[in-house]
């Protein structure tokens, strides 16, 4: 069974409370990552836009950095009000995003954590961290299926 079903032009999401539970550690990891250089979440999640010019970058991201956090402030916002919900709740394709966002950088934050580069570095990873990359990876994949349903 999906925790996602197409109802009309939005997006009912079924989560157990024990997998509202789980989701709801995403939040503090990722409200945890510390400054760039010292947390390497921050490195793999503010990627430089420009790779020869260190000038050029710095700028880009003093100059759109604030509008990348107010993103993801948004985007975690409607992942909360989803994880909150004892029922099952209706997004929109837009708020479906934000929470396909929302779990892209929780996998992000959680492999540069783990020291992930290559994909052959999962399978040395403990069980207990695979398990929890992979059941993000779950829901993150059933969620951008049934997206895809309305293409």
């Amino acid at each position: 069974m999906s925790h996602f079903k197409r109802v009309d032009d939005n997006i009912e999401v079924s989560l157990s409370r024990e997998e509202r539970v789980f989701l709801g550690d995403v939040l503090p990891l990722l409200a945890g990552i510390g400054p760039r250089g010292s947390d390497p979440a921050a490195d793999r999640l503010q990627v430089p836009v420009y790779l020869d010019d260190p000038d050029a970058n710095e700028e880009w991201w003093r100059l759109m950095g604030s509008d990348l956090d107010a993103g993801r402030r948004s985007d975690r916002a409607i992942f909360e009000k989803t994880i909150s919900s004892e029922d099952s709740i209706e997004l929109s394709d837009t708020e479906a995003d934000a929470v396909l966002r929302v779990l892209n950088e929780a996998r992000l934050t959680l492999g540069a954590r783990f020291g992930i580069d290559v994909e052959e570095d999962h399978d040395d990873l403990p069980e207990e961290s695979r398990q929890v990359l992979d059941y993000l990876g779950w829901i993150q994949e059933e969620l951008t299926l049934e997206l895809m349903r309305a293409l």
